[in-house]
């Protein structure tokens, strides 16, 4: 019986320890479809080599999207199958060649489809909590300085993710 308690106490403080992905609320209107086509990363969350990293989503017949990911400093391209969930504004990640062991979601905090789109990925380890990775996305490889500040401002103060985790992408 004291097993039983000790493994109970050892999985209860385990759990509370990965924490969980803020979920950002569905906006009324929201269409994952549109989120189809070119996007350039604005924002140097990952490489700090100040180059512009791609990211294609691209309709599947299943309704999800294939989405391939280019970084310039990299020799391949990563390929993801980006899943469809029951929010609007979210889409788990699925790494087609199982080379990362987490749980990967891609959370659209705010969009206008068009030109912008901030979100951030909670990667979910099996020993620590989720860490967020924000994101500012453009269709054009330009943003101006007034709303690249505004949408940072979001990403800090709305999102809760700290600003000093991203810096612009200089070209």
């Amino acid at each position: 019986m004291k097993m039983i308690a000790t493994l109970f106490v050892v999985f209860a403080v385990a759990a509370s320890a990965l924490g969980e992905c803020p979920v950002p609320p569905t906006v009324p209107g929201a269409d994952i479809g549109k989120i189809a086509g070119r996007w350039y990363e604005t924002t140097d969350a990952f490489s700090h080599n100040s180059t512009f990293i791609t990211f294609d989503f691209t309709p599947r017949e299943d309704g999800d999207f294939n989405l391939t990911i280019h970084a310039p400093f990299s020799k391949h391209d990563e390929y993801v199958l980006a899943k469809r969930t029951d929010n609007q504004n979210v889409l788990n990640f699925i790494d087609v060649y199982h080379k990362t062991r987490y749980q990967v979601t891609f959370n659209i905090a705010d969009t206008d489809y068009d030109n912008y789109l901030v979100a951030y990925t909670c990667l979910v380890y099996s020993s620590h909590s989720a860490l967020d990775l924000p994101m500012i996305l453009s269709r054009t490889k330009t943003m101006s300085a007034e709303k690249y500040a505004k949408l940072s401002d979001l990403v800090d103060n709305e999102i809760g993710v700290s600003r000093d985790k991203i810096e612009p992408v200089i070209h």
